[in-house]
């Protein structure tokens, strides 16, 4: 019995080693199957840009094969809302960046509630080709309160225009009332004519003129600039935290994102050779401002609005030149106060990791 016991246990022995190896001869010579490929995970299927030139692409070659300074509302190659848009794998991205957009004309655009400034009815048209005009807002505004409606991330990035726009608005409509030559022509309209250098220099002497000849509206030109100059900041203050509430009014499940502005005069100094950035640093504390005002808007959406520091984005125009709309151009050869395509990865890069969404290779660069 014991003899037929070990064999049998030496049987059973040799049934599983031999099960064992062929186990272990078909695991190897198996193909393992193809899995489907997984779906592109999409972070923010739907994503809308709202705010002026900084994000539009202005001077990116894609935005200069238009030829003009004003691109009205389309989604610009490498522009930090395309970089964006790419990398939260949005299907629908909606972007209304108006060149030469102020808070107030976005507002408008935004809210059928809010009226019109006379800076909108006047000279904001001429200065951005018509784009930035009552008429043109007035039709842009259903599509971007649709916009807004259907928004998993919304980006609103303004403020630039508010602190000069105003004031040259004010300065144009009282040269107009002291026109030497050219009456009834447009700023856009003078530049070409005469170039950007004399149609500053006919500004100036038309507005010098207009207060020698007449006196008696002394008191109607010191009234509109004073609004002008109040608009660089309570017009601001106001507009910004009405957008953001407007926009969650709208749309109360929305991602939004406030960027923070730069310092267009970045680097700028009185005496370029010895470096010394004093205007730079003497409008610093202004735009620290400006950005305190739009912290303190988001804070009150804790956990739905965040708020993005774009302080130190590389710009085209890194030295003095006159920032003026007359010298605005679409390279360095004049005043453009715009991020360069390192500076639109840059806020692309600084957005994307807010967000905690991973960088694709066009924002790494």
């Amino acid at each position: 019995m014991r003899i037929c016991r070990r064999l049998l246990s030496a049987l059973l022995a040799l049934v599983m080693l031999l099960s064992l190896g062929v186990a272990a001869l078909a695991e190897e010579l198996a193909v393992p199957a193809e899995e489907p490929p997984a779906e592109r995970y999409s972070y923010y299927p739907n994503y809308v840009a709202i705010g002026d030139s900084v994000g539009s692409g202005f001077g990116l070659p894609d935005y200069n094969r238009e030829g003009k300074l004003v691109i009205d509302c389309r989604r610009v190659t490498d522009s930090y809302p395309d970089l964006v848009g790419d990398a939260v794998d949005a299907k629908n991205v909606s972007q209304f960046h108006l060149c030469g957009a102020r808070t107030a004309d976005l507002r408008y655009m935004m809210d059928e509630n809010y009226a019109a400034d006379w800076v909108l009815l006047g000279q904001a048209a001429y200065l951005s080709e018509g784009v930035i005009s009552k008429e043109h807002l007035d039709e842009l505004r259903p599509k971007v309160q649709d916009a807004i409606r259907n928004a998993d991330l919304i980006t609103l990035d303004c403020g630039l225009n508010d602190c000069w726009l105003p004031v040259m608005a004010a300065i144009y409509d009282i040269a107009d009332e002291g026109r030497l030559f050219g009456r009834g022509l447009t700023i856009p309209e003078r530049v070409q004519r005469e170039g950007s250098l004399l149609a500053v220099m006919d500004n100036a002497a038309s507005f010098l003129n207009a207060w020698a000849a007449n006196p008696l509206r002394w008191p109607a030109y010191l009234f509109k600039l004073m609004v002008s100059l109040q608009k660089w900041v309570f017009d601001y203050q106001i507009n910004i935290r009405a957008m953001i509430a407007k926009i969650f009014l709208l749309n109360p499940h929305a991602t939004l994102v406030v960027c923070g502005m730069y310092n267009p005069v970045e680097n700028w100094g009185v005496f370029p050779l010895l470096h010394d950035q004093l205007i730079e640093r003497v409008l610093q504390p202004y735009y620290d401002m400006l950005n305190l005002a739009k912290r303190t808007a988001v804070a009150l959406y804790p956990g739905e609005a965040v708020f993005i520091d774009m302080k130190g984005v590389e710009l085209v125009s890194d030295s003095f030149t006159i920032p003026l709309f007359e010298m605005v151009t679409l390279n360095d050869r004049g005043y453009n106060p715009h991020p360069t395509p390192a500076g639109c990865r840059d806020q692309a890069r600084r957005i994307l990791n807010t967000l905690s969404v991973p960088q694709t290779d066009r924002v790494i660069g």
